[in-house]
């Protein structure tokens, strides 16, 4: 590791630090700190995000942990116990933003990968922001956290779906591909089925999955086995590694209902540094001097707009079943504060060299505006 490097590895570790006290200051969320901050050491550091082994490293990391934790947010147990009216309203809230976001996208001639943008829905910043307002167990915050649940299942379903028609094309290898994918998935499930089976009449046997009173932390183990597991095998299916990490938390979350013990464990070792860490690497990605040109400032405001306006077509359904008019108003802003997926739509892109700099540089930007402004409005609003 040479000086520059350990350098940048100090900086990033302090500014990990202290950036949550400075967000809490400016009353931001910290991941949009964190990756201002990058922004900020990308004038410094300049081409070197690229060679930085260690910081990468670290922060695919973050990004791993970082979407397994998003498939164990997803609340499988409330999404059984709702009356099947509502859920049927709920589907058709996502259904409505899924039709808008691709009509947006059409009749506006862009790339496939804006219609991502516009129907991405997520748990992430919306759990903090129910939490903040009040709102988190009330009838209707339980219900915002239930759409974004099915909208992030339904997000990752359509980039995965996304990244593979890029691969391939519109093919019958394709297609093979997908299939193989789901099916993988489908008998994964039904492995987990039978251990919950297990886990029924065994509970003493696996509870080390959710709660260890030794000094080996077993069931944190046996989530990073878990979480490497699924990331391992979605990578030789084509997959992104991530997507299988989202899935290998999601597929957890079905089995276990009481698994707070072990989110706290996980999330308080991502969160605490490899997850920042990923989102100031994002902010190094990108030179600041672009983000703040006309057209790119231009351009992230009118997808910001959209973001909204799609979410507001999504917001109808919610009038026919009880909620009052200032809580459907709210509904919009709620659900249009994807940040953590519409960074991994944009990291992806330029991974996978499915968009240029500038467009990935647009989507950045976006998500770092609705993640400031929207927030705030929806506290406002209700």
């Amino acid at each position: 590791m040479g000086k520059e490097e350990s350098i940048l590895l100090l900086v990033v570790s302090l500014g990990a630090f202290v950036i949550p006290f400075i967000s809490k200051r400016l009353s931001i969320p910290s991941s949009v700190g964190e990756i201002l901050f990058g922004l900020f050491l990308g004038l410094f550091f300049k081409g070197m995000a690229e060679s930085l082994t260690i910081l990468h490293f670290l922060g695919n990391l973050g990004f791993l942990i970082l979407m397994y934790l998003a498939g164990l947010e997803i609340n499988f147990e409330k999404i059984k116990t709702t009356p099947k009216k509502r859920l049927g309203v709920y589907t058709l809230s996502i259904a409505v933003i899924i039709v808008a976001s691709f009509l947006a996208t059409f009749l506006l001639k862009q790339n496939v990968v804006y219609a991502l943008v516009y129907l991405t829905v997520a748990v992430g910043l919306l759990y903090p922001v129910l939490k903040d307002t009040g709102k988190l167990e009330t009838e209707y915050g339980q219900t915002l956290l239930i759409i974004a649940s099915l909208g992030e299942v339904v997000s990752l379903l359509l980039i995965t779906a996304f990244f593979m028609y890029f691969e391939y094309g519109f093919s019958s290898e394709m297609f093979v591909h997908l299939a193989g994918i789901y099916l993988f998935f489908f008998l994964a499930y039904l492995i987990l089925r039978f251990f919950q089976m297990y886990a029924w009449w065994h509970p003493e046997k696996v509870s080390m999955f959710i709660k260890a009173k030794d000094t080996t932390e077993i069931d944190v183990r046996a989530n990073f086995v878990n979480m490497f597991v699924f990331a391992a095998l979605a990578n030789i299916l084509g997959l992104e590694y991530i997507i299988g990490a989202f899935f290998g938390g999601m597929l957890f979350a079905m089995i276990f209902k009481k698994r707070h013990q072990i989110q706290e464990k996980i999330g308080s070792f991502g969160y605490g540094f490899l997850i920042p860490v990923f989102f100031i690497e994002v902010g190094l990605r990108f030179d600041l001097t672009q983000l703040l040109q006309k057209e790119v400032i231009l351009s992230s405001l009118v997808l910001s707009g959209i973001i909204l306006l799609v979410k507001v077509f999504g917001a109808v359904p919610l009038l026919f079943v009880g909620f009052s008019l200032r809580e459907v108003v709210a509904f919009p802003f709620a659900l249009s504060i994807p940040l953590t997926l519409l960074v991994a739509i944009a990291t992806l892109g330029l991974e996978t060299g499915a968009i240029d700099q500038k467009t990935a540089s647009v989507i950045v930007l976006s998500a770092l505006i609705s993640g400031v402004v929207y927030p705030v409005l929806f506290k406002k609003v209700v």
